[in-house]
């Protein structure tokens, strides 16, 4: 059934199956991503998932909105897709921001903890959340701490680990 932009749900399932993304599909039709994401919803139709998708499903810790800016979460969710990927389509910028925090993490000896209620960290996260800590042995190979916040799914004890080589 075809709608007033044009979807339907046989072309919108080809061009998901082709790779195409909610927001390319509404460039095509002159509609809005949440305009496709909703007529896919209604019709069943799942998008592909990225390696950022699929990890995202094994992230070890719920972070509110507000604390998604700080860049350890962003460290921790790219390094997530670069496990998932390989680095294959990741940008140089996040690949160079990942060696960085690579050696800051062995440099120092870290591992990185969340608490939603961790206040702000001059030079970690103005937007609290966050905070590094010295490793201990019972971190094991994680780059995070579990605490009280933690999920940590069997496929997420192979994702929050350091890379086998780094970017």
């Amino acid at each position: 059934m075809n709608t007033a932009d044009g979807l339907s749900a046989d072309v919108v399932r080809a061009l998901v199956e082709a790779g195409e993304s909610w927001a390319e599909i509404a460039t095509r039709f002159d509609t809005s991503r949440q305009n496709v994401q909703q007529f896919a919803k209604r019709h069943g139709i799942e998008p592909l998932k990225t390696p950022r998708r699929e990890v995202a499903e094994h992230f070890p810790w719920k972070v509110p909105s507000d604390q998604q800016a700080a860049m350890p979460y962003q460290r921790l969710r790219d390094h997530g897709e670069y496990i998932a990927s390989g680095g294959v389509g990741m940008s140089e910028r996040k690949l160079k921001g990942l060696r960085s925090w690579y050696e800051m993490l062995r440099k120092y000896n870290y591992v990185l903890e969340f608490d939603p209620h961790q206040p702000p960290i001059y030079g970690v996260s103005k937007y609290g959340g966050f905070v590094y800590r010295e490793r201990q042995e019972s971190d094991g190979n994680l780059l995070i701490r579990l605490n009280s916040h933690t999920r940590l799914t069997s496929r997420g004890k192979l994702i929050w680990v350091f890379p086998p080589r780094d970017p």
